[in-house]
């Protein structure tokens, strides 16, 4: 089967959902290729390790419509079985029209986020705004499929014009033996970042808006007031890097705070931490949780992100507010936990990616 997916201008979450599901897939039945903008997939790791096509968007349905509807035409009559559509929030919907038009199977919606992540105040709402026109008028016609990685994903894209009884919630599933618990690797990690005696709170994200790392300092500035031995790793990079490094300066925690950029074994640093945190604004189902999740880390998150998120009894939902974040910290940080638990606790809640992979073919293969 020819599975042709839809993905981000830039390398991200969406990307990384897919190569870690195709892995385990049967790559002599099912081949994926991929219709983007961003030219440096073809330079991406990935590229060396499995077979697919980059297909290139030369421009968007905005700026040049009949340059684009003409490319899609071309790319979309290449006989594909699936056209898989990822995607964060509306702009339009031509690609499902042509789709639909040309009489591609089965076209699938799915959701990955449930809000828009611009830093710019004026951008965000003029894109909120295109969002929600898009999404009334979709029409239910224009795809056979409709999933999300989350409830919270799914209303967020699909509305009231998609009955909830159509939509599908993918889990976003990881690799869960390559997080489970190592005492060894956490010592070693430790001993390299000089955190052998700390207390260490990490986060792993973009640094960007979505993030919400301005109040991850805030709320660090004051929990390392009452606990000097405190440390905090930031893990990813972003277009907010040189803000939050000015912030780092003023406040005074140059030497607390490590902010490490994009690290690929990030399993690495997980180890290292006592505590995983993430005040997010807004998410789909953030993969991060997940994986701190399953090194059997404590979490406290900002109660903007999904319940669904919650899957363990070690991580709490919080307000985003300073004072009830520390009384948080301090009851996960004291209470003794055994965290090879969270290898078992991920693979029962059914984030194990072995299982998605072989659902994914499944689901494929539906012609429901």
């Amino acid at each position: 089967m020819k599975i042709l997916h839809l993905a981000s201008p830039n390398l991200g979450g969406i990307e990384s959902y897919i190569f870690s599901h195709y892995k385990y897939m049967d790559q002599d039945k099912f081949q994926f290729d991929f219709m983007t903008q961003n030219q440096s997939l073809r330079e991406a790791e990935e590229y060396r390790n499995f077979q697919f096509h980059v297909k290139l968007l030369p421009t968007t349905a905005a700026k040049e419509p009949e340059v684009f509807t003409r490319r899609v035409y071309e790319i979309l009559s290449e006989g594909y079985d699936v056209l898989h559509l990822h995607t964060c929030f509306w702009t339009g919907f031509r690609i499902e029209e042509i789709a639909r038009e040309i009489g591609i199977k089965k076209v699938i919606v799915h959701s990955h986020s449930s809000a828009i992540d611009e830093t710019d105040v004026k951008k965000r709402e003029m894109l909120l705004k295109r969002h929600e026109e898009v999404k009334r008028s979709f029409s239910p016609d224009l795809a056979t499929d409709f999933w999300a990685c989350s409830w919270k994903a799914a209303d967020w894209l699909f509305g009231e014009q998609i009955p909830r009884s159509t939509i599908r919630v993918m889990k976003n599933a990881i690799e869960v033996e390559r997080f489970r618990f190592d005492a060894r690797l956490r010592q070693a990690t430790r001993k390299e970042l000089g955190l052998e005696d700390a207390w260490v709170l990490g986060t792993v994200g973009r640094l960007s808006f979505q993030k919400n790392h301005a109040f991850l300092l805030e709320l660090f500035r004051a929990f390392h007031e009452k606990y000097p031995n405190a440390k905090l790793l930031m893990i990813g990079n972003g277009e907010l890097q040189c803000e939050l490094e000015r912030q780092i300066r003023e406040s005074g925690l140059k030497d607390a705070v490590l902010l490490l950029g994009w690290k690929a074994s990030v399993e690495n640093y997980l180890q290292a931490m006592d505590c995983f945190l993430l005040p997010s604004r807004f998410e789909g189902n953030p993969i991060s949780l997940i994986e701190a999740a399953a090194s059997g880390l404590p979490a406290v998150i900002a109660d903007t992100i999904t319940e669904e998120a919650v899957i363990a009894d070690t991580i709490l939902r919080e307000p985003l507010d300073v004072s009830r974040w520390i009384f948080a910290l301090e009851e996960v940080l004291r209470k003794p936990i055994d965290r090879r638990e969270g290898e078992k606790t991920v693979r029962m809640a059914g984030y194990d990616v072995r299982q998605q992979a072989k659902a994914l073919e499944i689901l494929y293969e539906s012609q429901d």
